[in-house]
């Protein structure tokens, strides 16, 4: 058997394993999971309220500068009214302090409601914050506990990162650039086996002319999805 060979599905194998040992790092546990849902849940909510508030503070502030404007356009009105000469001037002037006095209570109406909005949002926010210190100590417990259990799969981690680099370092670089750009290209798998004279990543099946090739030892690519196939020999 190539020697070559042997170690590049060497090196699959212990890939497939850090992939697997990777992802469990990254699964909470149902336990923490729950916690965290929760965690992330009110955080969220928390998040909107202060954009709902931060929304409304805006439109206050502007609704407020309007006002402003609106409140000195009034007392140049009223100013202007004791300077008309006539009937005609005199109920031009009443016509527009009549509407700008409208537009004044209009919007000294909605920054009163604006103010309550506010106000319940930030109890609504305040109450979430206030509830969320005891989650957040559930929170941190469980996480700890999780993290704490993953000590044992962290060391496997880096003893399959040092094994597969120490693999690496033993092939020649074509095979090392050849290896890796089929583990890119299919979904981290560049080797196949060959079961039952088939390729066991896509079910090709392998021709008698290429199995031979194999039991020589050669370095074939599946023709159907061109990874590099591994014929487990029998013990000599």
């Amino acid at each position: 058997m190539n020697q070559d060979v042997e170690k590049l599905w060497e090196l699959q194998t212990v890939l497939s394993q850090l992939g697997d040992r990777e992802k469990q790092l990254t699964n909470k546990p149902e336990s923490f999971a729950a916690v965290d849902r929760e965690w992330q849940n009110v955080n969220s909510s928390m998040e909107r309220l202060r954009e709902q508030i931060e929304q409304h503070s805006k439109e206050r502030r502007r609704v407020d500068g309007e006002l402003s404007d609106q409140q000195e356009l009034l007392k140049k009105y009223q100013g202007q009214l004791m300077q008309v000469k006539n009937q005609q001037q005199y109920a031009a002037a009443w016509k527009e302090i009549d509407s700008t006095r409208k537009h004044v209570k209009e919007l000294e109406d909605s920054t009163l409601k604006t103010m309550t909005d506010v106000e319940g949002l930030q109890k609504q926010h305040d109450d979430l914050e206030a509830g969320n210190v005891d989650l957040k100590s559930r929170w941190d417990t469980e996480h700890e506990a999780w993290q704490h259990s993953l000590g044992d799969l962290r060391t496997e981690v880096e003893q399959l990162k040092a094994k597969a680099a120490m693999i690496e370092a033993s092939l020649p670089e074509r095979l090392r650039r050849e290896f890796h750009r089929i583990f890119k290209q299919r979904q981290n798998v560049a080797m196949a086996k060959v079961v039952a004279d088939s390729c066991n990543g896509c079910r090709t099946r392998v021709r008698p002319a290429v199995m031979q090739q194999l039991k020589r030892g050669d370095l074939v690519h599946c023709e159907g999805c061109s990874r590099i196939l591994y014929l487990e020999m029998p013990p000599s």
